[in-house]
């Protein structure tokens, strides 16, 4: 099974870390291992891809925590959710049955877009060591968005161009009920998580204050 630990990765202003958001991941799942990687895991650790982690940490800081995701997942296994997430419900063990898992940002506005937000999988995968290794042979990756270069796009187009069949991918509703272009999953299914687009929205600089539980 992938093993029971949540990753939370908050590169920049730590006074404005959202743990008012990390707090509900800890609440709801008492029996998890939390790690909270930050800006003294940037600099301390040895990242395959740290120049690339460099040149964009001038640029997207997320795209510095995408990266360090990928790397981060390779080595512990686990699950990785975005500091922006909101847990409202604890994780089911069958979920870590999986060989990897993550899901659809939505089906109806971004069909075949595979979202990195939450993506759990086994030590050593080695699509996510792939992944690793695709990012780190390119010259550059600040030359567009980050979400194109290193986030879900780089995961999406990974998953079609190697035609990884162990990757889970599960509704979006599972994590991302509510899309930032204002869909909203109106169903009766799971929904274990929901996410603020902090970055998309551009409100990490308040989200610390907000009330979201």
């Amino acid at each position: 099974m992938i093993p029971k630990i949540l990753h939370v990765i908050w590169i920049g202003d730590e006074s404005k870390r959202p743990d008012n958001c990390i707090q509900t991941w800890v609440d709801k799942n008492p029996e998890w291992t939390i790690k909270i990687w930050g800006n003294d895991d940037l600099t301390q650790t040895e990242w395959v891809n740290a120049r690339h982690m460099r040149e964009m940490s001038k640029k997207e800081l997320n795209g510095v925590a995408d990266m360090m995701r990928w790397e981060i997942l390779y080595r512990e296994g686990g699950v990785a959710v975005d500091a922006d997430s909101i847990c409202v419900r604890p994780l089911d063990d069958w979920l870590l049955e999986a060989e990897a898992f993550s899901c659809w940002e939505n089906e109806l506005v971004r069909s075949r877009l595979i979202a990195c937000g939450v993506m759990g999988c086994h030590p050593e995968n080695e699509f996510i060591g792939q992944i690793v290794l695709d990012i780190n042979e390119e010259p550059f990756v600040t030359h567009d968005m980050a979400w194109k270069t290193v986030g879900p796009l780089r995961l999406t187009t990974s998953y079609y161009k190697y035609r990884y069949t162990g990757l889970t991918i599960y509704p979006s509703h599972f994590f991302i009920p509510d899309h930032y272009s204002g869909t909203h999953y109106e169903g009766r299914g799971i929904v274990y998580a929901r996410q603020e687009w902090a970055s998309t929205r551009r409100s990490y600089d308040t989200l610390h204050t907000k009330k979201v539980a």
